[in-house]
């Protein structure tokens, strides 16, 4: 402290001191006293600075009166703030205007102030972030690189499941939660960009564990934003990105892809994809094997490299109009391959892209066996295919006039009657008379040909009503007449019945709340000497208020809160109250109070009032059981929804097995059919399919599902307890002492099912099932694998019964060759083979010689004992692709493929000889030598036709026999003669 005076120095406003004391010296470090006549120039203050501190000392002398200002005093690399205090004196002897100065040192205040002021910036910095990360799932940290002390943000937090109080703001914690594979690389990498220094990016994926124990993908970055003065870094920030559902839909996309990619491999229809000029960018080996080659050789060609010009000219034209509509193209053509003609369904839908036509995808399915089958047996299947379809719910079928042909148990049940009591009365007998123009309506709806599901009242045999969903399908025969419809029922009453309720639960509820009364209370605020809250006084209450909490008006007027109601303290009720009498924020809170006599939920809005508060509350506990039963039926109604969808999924899945397993044209095929279409309804199960070889006593794995089938591929019909006792075998946990020997060791918790595949009595095979958890294995499904198992087995006995009869048409009854009419179909596909191949082909013609006197010396049975004999001879000798009939008679063919003249002569010659070398005997009596005569024709030396070459072999045949029998006479030798 001290006096200074404003002079003028070279025409320059400057400061001289006049008086002063030790400390100024000290401040200025120089000599005590030594400062008297010195101005600030000569103690080495700049003039900017001097011009800043003259502004003020003139504008003290202005006002007159006392100023203090802060000025920053920079001495080598220290600062220092000072307050200096001025006040104007009076003008000295000279006439310069003199100052008192005071001046304190307030550097440590200052700095005190600049580190709050700046982390109140970082901290507004943190407000205005926080919700932008909040919005886009990522997380904001801050790290004091100097101190090892770190900020998280809630965020950062919240994404790994954990709220803000339940982890600690260090490095430790980030480097705990991050999974131990991850953390070297992450700091290292974290070391690279200290050192670089920043030029080296921080930016890296890793995993951390979610407090869940799931893993949670994060892009990690940042970047260090402070250094000291010798390059030190001090702080770094950064954010974590949540990039979990990016990595899980990227796995999500490869597994769809391998997916796609198995189908397309292991479709049994035809699937390809065209480019919009009509070129195959893609075909499946389904597709490649009907036209006879490749999917490479077909990729990049056209069907104009494969098919006639007509049939491709078509298919363009259907190019061209999914190319015009953009729409999905269904059609079905009929096309030759290998002289046969086969029916395709073909579905033709385009891929667009920004209003693009990026390509078309081809799928086609062979129908021709499905247009071949007989009308009868077309509607048989059909009836049987719809009632096992909807066996699960009520099945109704009437007939043309209304009248019930059909109806399952279970939709008996449903209306309180005996399936015997609803047979051939009409729908009108199960509803109430006022239905009766709605069902007139719904009967012509059917006879029209709709289809379609609706909401139906039926009335139950005791007078209830009954609620159903009907889903009905009218059944016309082949020439479109109307002969009834058949209609799934589902029993929806009880679900009805629970919405009623829960509107009736609804209307009271309101009816309780419209006539409530809210209780409403005063309070005075009771401080302590510290100005502190430590209880409130009741100041007034209604009646309600009182009955709420069953006190009485004098006992809580005059009275304090935690004294009648100490409750308060405990449930966290007093703190909240205070906090909205010191904020003035009013407050709404719901809460359980079980304190003071009182067991109830109530609901309170608390607003400030004074020094104190009121509140108004209502007892909302009736509300909260009401919510609770509310919650608890809407739950019920989504179980029964829910399963009311898996029901209807099942429905469609086994219509889908049900269609293609008439497709099927060998069992094996219908047994993979059902294997695909399994997982679908048994999801998180495994199984196969079994079936007897010849034998009957030996089954044998022929298509499987899952991930493990757990039994062994081929057994003994006694290893399984299904096939010996003739019905479901399941087994859990708790049986397995029971479980059948084929099955292999299983993991704990797994539940097996064997189901015999039983059809017309006969069983065919096994239809087996892993199901692991067992849970996932419920009673329904049990029921559900039994009706799967039903279809297979009716379509393996009818794929059987297909494979006998059609051998029964081509096979010759006594020898068990085949007839004369397969040989023609066989002559002439191997006459337009050699055609195509330019391979020769031969005909050999045998006759046994003298067989009319077999028959007339031995007898008609020992004549046909003799033709058995040469003709197992015959298919004993020959070549596998040689083909030997029965012409007529005891005339055969034999046809050679590949084979030239001379060696069809040669072949012949051999049988000759090889037959009248037989020794054969019948019922205990030798019969005489059997010879035969031969005739051998070929082609195209002989005749490219298969009349000209029939002829040919036929001409040589009766050659032989005309020379004398038991010889063999050739096309040439004839010709020769």
């Amino acid at each position: 402290m001290g006096i200074v005076e404003l002079v003028e120095v070279d025409n320059h406003a400057d400061i001289r001191f006049v008086c002063n004391n030790p400390a100024t010296c000290q401040f200025f470090k120089v000599p005590s006293q030594s400062l008297t006549g010195q101005t600030f120039s000569e103690l080495g203050i700049v003039s900017e600075s001097l011009a800043d501190v003259v502004k003020y000392y003139k504008i003290s002398q202005q006002q007159s009166e006392p100023l203090s200002f802060e000025y920053e005093f920079i001495e080598g690399d220290t600062s220092y703030w000072l307050l200096v205090t001025l006040n104007y004196l009076r003008l000295g002897n000279e006439q310069q205007p003199q100052f008192s100065y005071l001046i304190r040192d307030i550097s440590d205040r200052k700095q005190l102030e600049l580190r709050r002021l700046e982390i109140e910036r970082r901290n507004r910095e943190l407000q205005l972030i926080e919700p932008i990360f909040e919005v886009i799932l990522a997380g904001y940290w801050d790290w004091n690189l100097q101190e090892n002390t770190e900020y998280l943000s809630p965020s950062f937090k919240k994404m790994f499941g954990y709220e803000d109080y339940e982890l600690n703001n260090s490095p430790e914690t980030w480097q705990c939660l991050m999974f131990p594979e991850d953390l070297p690389g992450t700091l290292e990498a974290i070391q690279n960009h200290i050192k670089s220094p920043g030029t080296v990016p921080f930016y890296r994926e890793v995993r951390y564990r979610h407090k869940n124990g799931k893993p949670v993908w994060v892009i990690c970055s940042g970047q260090v934003i402070e250094w000291d003065s010798e390059g030190r870094p001090l702080r770094m920030i950064g954010c974590h990105i949540d990039m979990t559902n990016q990595k899980e839909a990227e796995l999500q996309l490869k597994r769809t892809n391998q997916e796609i990619k198995t189908f397309l491999d292991n479709a049994p229809i035809l699937i390809g994809r065209l480019s919009p000029e009509g070129r195959y960018l893609n075909v499946n080996p389904t597709f490649a094997q009907t036209l006879g080659t490749s999917p490479d050789e077909i990729i990049g060609c056209s069907l104009a490299d494969f098919l006639p010009e007509e049939t491709v000219r078509l298919f363009r034209q259907r190019l061209q109009t999914v190319q015009k509509t953009m729409q999905s193209l269904i059609i079905e053509d009929s096309l030759y391959f290998e002289g046969q003609e086969q029916f395709f369904e073909t579905i033709l839908f385009p891929v667009v892209q920004e209003q693009e036509l990026i390509s078309i995808w081809a799928i086609g399915t062979d129908v021709t066996i499905k247009k071949q089958q007989e009308i009868q047996l077309k509607q048989s299947e059909e009836r049987y295919r719809r009632i096992i379809e909807t066996t699960l719910e009520g099945v109704w079928y009437l007939d043309a006039q209304g009248r019930t042909e059909l109806v399952n148990e279970q939709m008996a049940q449903m209306l309180g009657y005996s399936i015997s009591e609803m047979l051939g009365k009409s729908l009108l007998d199960f509803t109430s008379s006022d239905k009766q123009p709605e069902i007139e309506q719904k009967l012509k709806e059917r006879q029209a040909g709709v289809c379609e599901q609706h909401l139906f009242k039926f009335q139950h045999r005791d007078g209830s009503d009954v609620w159903v969903i009907v889903s009905t399908t009218p059944i016309h025969n082949p020439q479109g007449e109307y002969e009834g419809s058949i209609g799934l029922l589902t029993n929806i009453t009880k679900m009805v019945q629970m919405q009623e309720a829960l509107k009736l639960s609804e209307l009271q509820l309101e009816g309780i709340l419209n006539s409530s009364l809210d209780g409403i209370m005063a309070f005075r605020s009771v401080r302590n000497s510290q100005g502190d809250i430590v209880d409130f006084e009741y100041l007034l209450a209604n009646t309600s208020a009182c009955e709420l909490i069953k006190k009485t008006l004098q006992d809580l007027v005059g009275h304090r809160l935690l004294e009648v109601m100490p409750g308060h303290r405990e449930d966290g009720l007093f703190d909240y109250y205070v906090d909205v009498v010191e904020s003035g924020k009013p407050g709404t809170r719901e809460f359980y109070y079980n304190y003071d006599g009182l067991d109830c939920w109530f609901e309170n809005i608390a607003v400030k009032l004074g020094d104190g508060f009121a509140v108004t509350f209502r007892d909302v506990t009736a509300m909260k059981h009401y919510q609770s039963t509310l919650e608890q039926t809407n739950q019920e109604l989504e179980l029964r929804l829910n399963d009311l969808r898996e029901r209807h999924t099942e429905m469609l899945t086994l219509s889908q097995i049900g269609d293609f397993l008439q497709a099927c044209v060998t069992v094996v095929e219908a047994c993979q059919v059902v294997a695909t279409l399994m997982q679908p309804l048994f999801p998180q199960c495994s199984g196969g399919i079994f079936l007897l070889n010849s034998s009957g006593h030996h089954l044998e794995n022929i298509a499987s599902w899952g991930d493990v089938l757990y039994s062994q591929p081929n057994f003994d019909i006694k290893d399984c307890w299904g096939l010996r006792r003739g019905r479901v075998h399941e087994v859990g946990d708790q049986q397995d002492g029971l479980r059948c020997r084929h099955i292999l060791p299983l993991p704990e918790d797994t539940k097996t099912c064997c189901i015999p595949l039983i059809a017309q009595g006969e069983t065919l095979g096994l239809l087996y099932l892993t199901a692991h958890p067992a849970q996932v294995f419920p009673a329904n499904k049990t029921q559900l694998a039994r009706t799967v198992a039903e279809q297979l087995g009716l379509a393996i006995a009818n794929l059987n019964l297909r494979t006998i009869l059609e051998q029964q048409s081509i096979r010759d009854a006594l020898t068990g060759l085949y007839n004369r009419r397969h040989f023609e179909d066989r002559l002439q596909q191997e006459l337009e083979r050699s055609s195509r191949t330019h391979s020769p082909l031969s005909l050999i013609m045998l006759d046994i010689d003298h067989f009319k006197t077999f028959n007339d010396t031995y007898g008609h049975d020992a004549g046909d004992y003799v033709l058995q004999s040469v003709s197992h001879y015959l298919k004993a000798s020959l070549r596998l692709c040689d083909i030997v009939c029965r012409y007529g008679g005891e005339e055969l063919v034999i046809i050679v493929p590949d084979t030239s003249e001379e060696v069809a002569r040669e072949m012949a010659e051999g049988l000759r000889q090889a037959i009248a070398a037989l020794s054969l005997s019948y019922e205990q009596q030798l019969l005489g030598q059997v010879t035969a005569s031969f005739g051998v024709a070929s082609c195209p030396k002989r005749g490219a036709s298969r009349l000209a070459l029939v002829k040919a072999a036929d001409g040589a045949l009766y050659r032989a026999k005309h020379q004398g029998r038991n010889q063999v006479v050739s096309g040439d030798e004839l010709a020769q003669s």
